[in-house]
């Protein structure tokens, strides 16, 4: 048993979390993945994890020595990926994130075809919300709305984000129209995944501002459907939006309300290797979006 294996070993016990599923992940029988941990537990003289027949845990020095240990490996996985990609050839797998709407609208269809193009690289797509934690949870690239936070990891600004405020003919012609953010309150505002809508008010400020109303989702579609329906207004980006403005079936109101600040950004690592999969995808979505 050599030190090295046995690290390798260990994190993939941890991660899989168990000896079976570490064992079926390296394709090595159980004993073996036991008898490396034992090995390394031995040579250090310390109890790494903490066996039970129902469960497998790592104890305090034994979290310590994995977080080192996953950085090792982390490193050189990352050094294996560097030398492949010198070939700058798309392969492996690429992993992302992407918001519901605008995924659905203009990434996969992007993804589907860049994918067609490199028949080396499969596409693993994650639709939420939510934001994620890429170096932790193994992703190669978001893609994220709105004004980003200061962080470190590396953005590429893809296309504007423009926001309308908007509702149906039906609803404006029983309540008006606002003609101000004040007047928005005795409006039936329809929320999203925040109870906040973004504006630009005098001087260029930018301000989010807290909206009241009947209906909230986190999902644009649902939104949109209920301002179609009369229900009330809703904010969404412009790419919602624009049959129903062609069809006349929704009107932007408080234009001179818009915020100019906002944007849709592909989102990556800092502090990693960028592989051509990643830089040549987001060019292609860059691309393809800007065409349109």
């Amino acid at each position: 048993m050599n030190r090295w294996e046995s690290i390798e070993i260990l994190t993939a016990v941890v991660e899989a979390g168990s000896f079976s599923a570490a064992a079926q992940r390296l394709n090595v029988s159980k004993s073996h993945v036991s008898r490396a941990v034992s090995w390394l537990e031995n040579r250090l003289g310390v109890q790494l994890l903490s066996r039970t027949t129902r469960r497998l845990a790592l104890t305090e020095i034994g979290e310590a020595y994995y977080r080192r240990c996953r950085e090792i490996v982390g490193s050189l996985e990352e050094a294996d990926r560097a030398v492949m990609d010198l070939q700058a050839t798309p392969r492996g797998t690429l992993k992302m994130t992407v918001p519901s709407g605008f995924g659905e609208h203009y990434v996969a269809p992007a993804a589907v075809a860049f994918a067609r193009a490199h028949p080396q690289l499969s596409i693993d797509m994650d639709f939420t919300n939510r934001t994620v934690d890429l170096v932790a949870e193994g992703y190669d690239l978001a893609i994220r709305a709105g004004v980003l936070k200061d962080s470190s990891l590396i953005a590429r600004r893809i296309v504007e984000r423009r926001l309308h405020i908007c509702g149906s003919r039906d609803y404006f012609s029983r309540y008006g129209k606002p003609d101000s953010i004040d007047a928005l309150k005795r409006h039936n505002c329809l929320a999203g995944s925040l109870p906040t809508w973004r504006f630009r008010q005098a001087g260029g400020h930018v301000a989010d501002i807290r909206v009241e109303g009947s209906w909230r989702s986190n999902n644009g579609y649902a939104l949109l459907e209920a301002a179609r329906r009369g229900l009330g207004l809703v904010q969404l980006p412009a790419f919602y939006l624009q049959d129903d403005f062609c069809r006349g079936s929704l009107e932007s109101v408080l234009r001179q309300y818009q915020p100019t600040d906002t944007a849709m950004w592909a989102v990556y690592p800092g502090n990693r290797h960028l592989s051509p999969k990643v830089k040549m995808f987001v060019d292609y979505l860059v691309e393809t979006i800007t065409s349109n």
